[in-house]
């Protein structure tokens, strides 16, 4: 596909870059044909949602209505000049219509070749009471650049595009006087009179600077006006026209002044497709379409379909519609359907381009996994429809324009197994739907993380008589599968959990184990682990330590049969690891302390303080966390005060 942009790059190559309506399906219809309907222009829709609509005859001078059937009698007739591209041109139903039973013809009349725009009141479907509320100076003999184009705004104003008429052609640039409307859309009342509000005050002038408009429409939804500029010459293009907007004709670069708009697409220099109708599309028959402007031609027998940029300043466009003959209008009837009138040239025709209705011809995959994206993108017959996502698993998404659908399935959703889904396919023919019933396949998650619930760095399990015990705890964990969840218990004393006093137990539905340890001092690293049978996972943190240390019991009364001959005694082992006992005696009952020192002088353990009777006593010491080394121990009693040398080698 290639852009229109602002330089003008050849896009000759645009009209063979082709993506039919066909590929999608439609129905066309010949709603009127030769020599019933001769030389149809411009249509013009009622706007009651009945799809009835008028057009006009070039040549004859009829007005014809369609309502379901083509009624013979006419309308109105009016005696036109035909002349070239001449005749009865554009037409416009009042919005009011019926309460407000005026419509609206432009035409060349042929008593003197004035542009005349007049209106009529329907009356049971005849038009009467003409009034003329505008008419167009000719200064030239020349038979083309009439314009005639006619709509009515969402302003309920009504619009009225006039060609250069090949006069002086400067005089489309000339807003001084009201006769000069050569080249300019105009702006008036449907009585004629003249809207305070336009751009010059007491002037019809809505914008100008333009050398052929042959097709123009307002975007429903924006307001937005949109016109093309046809003609033999070079330089067809597609405007999106604002209040007061100039487009730079005559002058033929169009991007400088006094252009203050550019177009959104102009063709090269060459063969031109002589652009005519146009219009945006909102309606729900081709979804695909909407937000498009649809334009044809008549030199090139195409539907072009263009779609706005992000910054709305060029479309892109590509074909979507060819036909042997070419085109002389373009609308978009009430129920989505586009209509072509297929003349002034020798086919005659009023074409209907309508939707047909959808059908699912593909299914979706019968199976998920956990947490894989799952797409699938259904295929249809009939024209490609807009497809809502009715019902469906949570995170579920649909891509109303491709039809695609996209989900990653939850672990929740994988344990509940079937997950089902509706899809609805609709356009402007028909609807669809598609239910199906998708399995989720479970892929195992391990347990989640928990915690142990001893979180110290290091605890402490201290014992004299008794064997150590130990009550281990931790937070439940929880399975996202539901499977049973069972605990495994590691106690080592070594970190790496490998050495050969490793022992392991293994608890169901439990947070808890209660352990009997060695009798010895000791520093062992505990650590839990949850299992759903396949998959582990580890506590948090990932492992717990307790030092086992012998407390001996308080200093005891030893009972001998001779005084000791001395008061404090070497202990015994020494040097010694990791425990010595110490014995000491106290010839006066009294306060005593017995404490260890370093070679700094500095206390760092006090092995017994307190009161005490006369007698001999002994006491244990051991003390994990000191290196080895020379220290000291020192006695204080009542009348005592003795230090000795002990040795700790680890």
């Amino acid at each position: 596909m290639t852009r229109s942009v602002l330089q003008w790059c050849p896009l000759i190559a645009l009209l063979f870059i082709v993506s039919p309506l066909a590929a999608q399906s439609y129905r066309l219809d010949t709603l009127a044909r030769a020599p019933s309907a001769q030389y149809p222009v411009c249509l013009a829709f009622v706007p009651d949602g009945s799809g009835a609509f008028f057009f006009t005859e070039k040549n004859s001078g009829r007005v014809r209505f369609f309502d379901g059937t083509l009624r013979q009698e006419p309308f109105l007739s009016v005696a036109v000049e035909s002349e070239g591209e001449q005749g009865l041109l554009g037409i416009a139903v009042h919005p009011r219509y019926p309460d407000t039973p005026y419509v609206f013809v432009f035409y060349v009349r042929a008593l003197d070749r004035l542009g005349i725009v007049e209106r009529y009141t329907d009356s049971a479907g005849v038009g009467i009471h003409p009034t003329q509320i505008l008419y167009v100076p000719r200064m030239t003999d020349a038979t083309q650049n009439n314009g005639g184009v006619l709509a009515f705004g969402p302003d309920e104003k009504l619009y009225v595009a006039i060609g250069d008429h090949v006069t002086q052609r400067l005089l489309v640039q000339d807003t001084s006087q009201r006769r000069f409307v050569w080249g300019k859309i105009l702006r008036i009342n449907a009585d004629g009179t003249i809207p305070q509000d336009n751009p010059t005050p007491n002037r019809p002038f809505w914008a100008w600077g333009l050398r052929q408009p042959q097709g123009m429409t307002f975007d429903q939804e924006t307001g937005d006006l949109y016109i093309t500029e046809g003609g033999a010459e070079a330089g067809n293009a597609i405007y999106r026209v604002r209040k007061g907007d100039n487009m730079g004709w005559p002058f033929t670069d169009r991007t400088v002044e006094p252009a203050t708009t550019r177009p959104l697409l102009m063709f090269p220099e060459g063969r031109q497709p002589l652009l005519t109708g146009i219009a945006m599309y909102r309606g729900d028959g081709f979804p695909s379409l909407r937000g498009s402007l649809l334009f044809t031609a008549n030199a090139s027998p195409n539907v072009w379909r263009g779609t706005l940029s992000a910054n709305g300043d060029s479309v892109l466009i590509e074909r979507v519609f060819a036909y042997p003959s070419g085109f002389a209008d373009l609308q978009v009837g009430p129920d989505g359907s586009i209509y072509l009138s297929n003349g002034p040239y020798l086919s005659s025709k009023i074409l209907r381009i309508s939707p047909v209705a959808p059908a699912f011809v593909t299914k979706p995959r019968a199976d998920a996994v956990q947490e894989i994206m799952y797409t699938y993108t259904p295929e249809f017959t009939g024209t490609m429809p807009e497809v809502r996502l009715l019902n469906g698993p949570y995170g579920m998404t649909c891509d109303p324009k491709t039809g695609t659908v996209q989900w990653t399935p939850t672990n929740d959703q994988a344990v509940q197994h079937l997950q089902t889904f509706t899809l609805e396919a609709r356009n402007g023919a028909g609807r669809a739907f598609q239910t199906h019933t998708i399995s989720v396949i479970n892929v195992n998650d391990p347990p989640e993380r928990f915690h142990l619930a001893r979180t110290s760095a290091i605890e402490v399990l201290s014992f004299s008589g008794s064997d150590p015990e130990v009550i281990l705890r931790w937070e439940p964990s929880f399975d996202p599968d539901g499977d049973t969840v069972q605990y495994v218990i590691d106690v080592d004393t070594t970190a790496g959990f490998e050495s050969p006093a490793l022992r392991t137990f293994a608890v169901e539905d439990a947070d808890s184990i209660h352990l009997t340890l060695p009798r010895q001092n000791q520093m062992y690293y505990w650590r839990v682990i949850a299992n759903d049978g396949r998959l582990s996972t580890p506590s948090e943190p990932a492992s717990g330590q307790i030092r086992v240390a012998y407390v001996p019991p308080p200093a005891s009364r030893v009972e001998r049969t001779t005084p000791a001959a001395e008061t404090l005694a070497q202990n015994f082992p020494n040097p010694f690891n990791p425990s010595t006992s110490i014995t000491y005696t106290i010839r006066r009952a009294g306060y005593v302390r017995l404490s260890v020192f370093n070679l700094l002088g500095q206390e760092i353990a006090r092995v017994f303080e307190g009161t005490q009777q006369e007698g001999t006593y002994e006491v244990s010491f051991n003390k994990f966390d000191i290196p080895s080394g020379i220290y000291f121990y020192r006695l204080q009693a009542p009348g005592i005060f003795e230090t000795k040398k002990m040795v700790i080698a680890r």
